[in-house]
Parts: C-alpha cells; sequence; structure tokens
C-alpha cells in the first residue's frame, strides 16, 4: 500500500499541471489591421503630438488613450499638448454583425430495396443556411496635422478589428498594438495574431 502511494501522488500532481497549463494557455487575438499613409507625411520631422476629443464613449477612450499614448512613446515620439506637430483622432466601439452559414449538400448513402435484392444509391442532405451573430471590436486613429483636422487631410490612418466575445477594453492593448504595429508606414491590409497574455 505504501509503494502505491507515491505513485498516486505523482499522478494526480501530474493531471493538476496539465490541467492547469490548458487553462492559462495563452488566448490568441487575431485581428484584422488597415493602415494608410499619405505620400506627403513628414513622418520623420514630426515628434510631438497630442489627442483631439475622441469621437467614442468616455470610459472606454479614458483606457484607450493612455494605451495609444504609450505605444506612440515607444517609437519615440513626445506627448506635447501645447506645441504638437500631430493630432490623433480615436474612435473605437463594438458593433454586432448578422451572418448566414455556408449551405452545403452533403452525400448520404442509403440501400433501396430492387426485385433483384437491395442497390447501394446516394441522395443528399442539405445542411447550414442559417443566421448567427458576429461581436466585432474596432478601432479607427486618424492623423492630422496640428494646423487642421478636415476629412480627406489625413496624414495617416489606421484601423483594426477583431471577433470576439471579450469586451474591447479587455483586448485594448492587443488591438492597439496591432493598430500601431506598422506606423508611421502604411502597408495596407493586413493580419496579425498576437498573444492576449503578452498584451496586458
Amino acid at each position: 500500500m505504501s509503494a502505491k502511494r507515491p505513485f498516486l501522488f505523482c499522478a494526480l500532481l501530474g493531471l493538476a499541471c496539465l490541467c492547469w497549463m490548458a487553462g492559462c494557455a495563452p488566448t490568441r487575438i487575431v485581428m484584422d489591421v488597415e493602415s494608410r499613409a499619405a505620400p506627403n507625411f513628414p513622418a520623420p520631422t514630426c515628434k510631438r503630438f497630442s489627442f483631439l476629443s475622441p469621437e467614442g464613449e468616455k470610459p472606454l477612450m479614458e483606457k484607450l488613450l493612455p494605451l495609444i499614448r504609450g505605444e506612440l512613446e515607444k517609437k519615440g515620439l513626445v506627448y506635447d499638448n501645447a506645441r504638437p506637430h500631430l493630432l490623433f483622432l480615436v474612435n473605437a466601439g463594438t458593433s454586432e454583425q448578422k451572418r448566414r452559414e455556408p449551405v452545403v449538400s452533403r452525400p448520404v448513402p442509403s440501400l433501396q430495396p430492387t426485385p433483384e435484392g437491395a442497390t447501394l444509391d446516394m441522395h443528399y442532405v442539405v445542411e447550414g443556411g442559417g443566421s448567427y451573430t458576429v461581436h466585432i471590436r474596432w478601432i479607427i486613429m486618424d492623423v492630422f496635422d496640428a494646423a487642421g483636422h478636415k476629412p480627406g487631410d489625413e496624414l495617416w490612418r489606421g484601423e483594426v478589428a477583431s471577433e470576439g466575445e471579450e469586451d474591447l477594453s479587455s483586448v485594448a492593448k492587443c488591438l492597439v498594438s496591432g493598430l500601431l504595429a506598422d506606423y508611421p508606414a502604411g502597408p495596407g491590409k493586413t493580419r496579425k495574431i498576437l498573444k492576449l497574455n503578452e498584451c496586458r
């Protein structure tokens, strides 16, 4: 009996470790990012920045703006509300999108009786076609020269969107990192995948 106890203890310990590792497995945030820079964007000389009044919900913006500021400062920019070169306009939120499942026709074999016995026949079952709701978290950011901020005058524009059930504020750090990963370049549409536990 005493010889079995160490084995049982080790087995239980191993099982507990596996459960812990499965529970702590990093969640990946898959995001679609689009960023475009104007041909006349003098990014190397524009180091000071500030924010325009954000267009999203106040509690969300209070979380997002410090994250965006931190990412920009990592890139060598300096926050200067008095003499900025650039003005950043941020909008963000969560939306719902209705989608339809694809319709597929699945072959199903069946035996059909005949006078001679039974023959294998094939009929088709149509599946899918229902609808479901997708939750999309998104951030849009426009960058303007300090002289003005009219639509069409953007020096840089970035958009990021990700599907998921989590609240936007819980994945905000990853989305901000993805949004500004290519700044000040504007490579167009890209897809980025980040581990949620590495963004916090």
